[in-house]
């Protein structure tokens, strides 16, 4: 955790700028039905979105580090901090193949095969290697606390982990997301690592018709003889 208030507000001002243009963005944006799994933009801008509608609980554990909070309260609000966004992503996927970053940018996670809702199982699946490696971490870090390893004060300067060990926070983190990007970008239907996993795929939610759209070969223009020069036009609406 950074204790610079400078810093916590910063973010938080960049991630909210972002999760409001990506709202003016998406808000009456359609796709044609062949974009309907080419979702690797939309789900890239989730991320900020929903760390928008958890920062009050960082800034909650925030406030009480700068209180010097007694060590078991430091342990259970780590505790509580880290398996928020766990709590936070399995439900609202289990609920409705969506978190509110989802539903900004108009992506849902269905079932691979049926593409119809998944399940509670996919939806803990879909986190499953994060969740581990976090879990590692909060271990470490509710051990320290409690035995008095480290300081309130170091710890709210993120000193928590020792710098032998700072590899792992940077490096396994870097290298699931790597391998996240590379299976998404190599697929047709866009599906990361984690939906092979549990079986799930994400789908764009706001793909417009295939019902509604023209089709020219059913409806072909007149053919006007030609009676003279023809002027050129430009075509408006093509770009």
């Amino acid at each position: 955790m950074n204790s610079d208030p400078f810093w916590l507000l910063t973010n938080f001002g960049v991630q909210l700028l972002i999760s409001f243009l990506a709202y003016r963005y998406y808000k009456r944006r359609t796709y044609p039905p062949a974009e309907r799994y080419l979702t690797f933009g939309p789900r890239f801008w989730t991320g900020s979105i929903d760390f928008c509608i958890l920062w009050p609980i960082s800034l909650i554990s925030y406030s009480l580090f700068l209180l010097h909070a007694p060590r078991s309260l430091a342990a259970v609000l780590i505790i509580l901090e880290n398996l928020t966004w766990l709590l936070y992503t399995v439900v609202m996927h289990a609920r409705y193949g969506q978190t509110v970053g989802k539903m900004v940018t108009r992506v849902r996670v269905v079932d691979f095969r049926t593409e119809g809702k998944i399940s509670w199982r996919q939806a803990l699946l879909r986190e499953g290697i994060p969740t581990l490696v976090s879990l590692g971490f909060i271990g470490y870090e509710v051990y320290a606390i409690l035995v008095g390893k480290d300081s309130l004060d170091p710890l709210s300067a993120g000193e928590t982990v020792p710098q032998n060990l700072t590899w792992l926070i940077s490096g396994l983190p870097a290298l699931w997301f790597l391998a996240e990007v590379l299976t998404m970008l190599t697929n047709k239907k866009r599906r990361a690592l984690h939906d092979f996993i549990a079986g799930t795929v994400v789908v764009r939610t706001n793909v417009a018709d295939e019902a509604t759209q023209p089709d020219a070969s059913l409806n072909p223009s007149p053919v006007t003889p030609s009676t003279g020069p023809t002027e050129l036009t430009s075509s408006p609406g093509v770009s």
